[in-house]
């Protein structure tokens, strides 16, 4: 016990005291008094010490975690090199509406929308913004569209997208419509947003990308991403400027994230993960059903024509 106490006093004393200390320093912006109600700013809501501990710890962590589930995902008989996957790969490539007006019509609009959100950053003084997870998933949109679809990065993208649409229904359902003067700024904010949630959709259904079938290791890999974002990037920045980029510095303006105290980043990490499950094995799903109809139908079609009956009727003839 006296050996344990030893070497958590010596680690504390030559290692976390000086790094909160460094911590400290380059943070010089921050005030020392929290605002909760100001969201916008970041604080000292958490010490110097808890900063620099939660730093190194959840970024070993979710990189740890990124690499299991890479590893998961891509080993010899995962989701990823599964037949059908190839089958669905092979069908989507042939069937891509390359050049389609519709296509170059919804990147005019990201492309749209992401300058005007760049435009309303930069001319309202915090560009800083322009890393919040949506404008950040908008930019991912765009590459999607732009980049190479037989591209193994472009697909992987795309799919882990797929575990983020929960942010986008959270900005939908609590706006932050602030009007800071400049032109089409509430609009914007409305038009971006609802382009995160069509735009997937739109991919799915014209067979822009396939989607991967349900794995949990690549859902566990594309929460790795999405906290590595926060806990490194977010964090990170957030400290070197004083700006609190969600909500890493200070927690929202909530009785129920207030009463978590210092540990409501632990939490919020902890329900990210449900959200991106969420996402994935149910959002995603019903808002593609209407693609497994059609897949069904042709499937049933192609029988019909090949004179196999269908499940039903063959027990039916069975029992005749």
């Amino acid at each position: 016990m006296s050996l344990t106490k030893a070497v958590v006093g010596f680690l504390e004393r030559e290692i976390v005291l000086p790094a909160s200390k460094f911590v400290e320093r380059i943070a010089f912006e921050m005030p020392n008094v929290t605002d909760l109600a100001d969201t916008y700013k970041g604080t000292w809501y958490l010490s110097p010490r808890q900063h620099t501990i939660e730093f190194v710890c959840y970024n070993v962590l979710f990189f740890v975690l990124f690499r299991i589930a890479l590893h998961l995902f891509r080993k010899k008989g995962s989701a990823f090199y599964s037949p059908r996957l190839n089958q669905l790969s092979e069908s989507f490539s042939n069937n891509v509406l390359q050049g389609h007006v519709m296509d170059k019509a919804v990147l005019v609009m990201l492309c749209g929308s992401y300058a005007l959100t760049v435009y309303h950053k930069v001319f309202g003084d915090n560009f800083m913004y322009l890393l919040q997870p949506c404008h950040v998933n908008l930019l991912l949109l765009i590459f999607t569209m732009v980049g190479p679809k037989e591209s193994e990065v472009t697909k992987m993208a795309f799919n882990s997208y797929l575990h983020y649409i929960w942010a986008t229904i959270f900005a939908l359902s609590f706006p932050d419509t602030t009007e800071n003067g400049l032109w089409l700024v509430i609009e914007n904010f409305w038009l971006e947003h609802y382009l995160l949630l069509l735009v997937p959709v739109y991919l799915i259904y014209t067979g822009r990308f396939v989607v991967f079938p349900l794995s949990f290791s690549y859902a566990m890999l594309s929460y790795a991403l999405f906290s590595l974002f926060h806990s490194f990037i977010l964090s990170g920045v957030g400290l070197l400027t004083g700006h609190n980029l969600n909500y890493m510095l200070v927690p929202p303006n909530s009785p129920v994230m207030h009463s978590l105290g210092k540990w409501y980043r632990l939490t919020m990490y902890g329900v990210t993960f449900l959200l991106c499950l969420i996402s994935r094995y149910i959002i995603v799903e019903i808002l593609s059903i209407g693609l497994r109809i059609q897949e069904w139908s042709k499937a049933n079609s192609l029988m019909r024509e090949q004179g196999i009956p269908q499940v039903g009727k063959e027990k039916q003839l069975k029992q005749e």
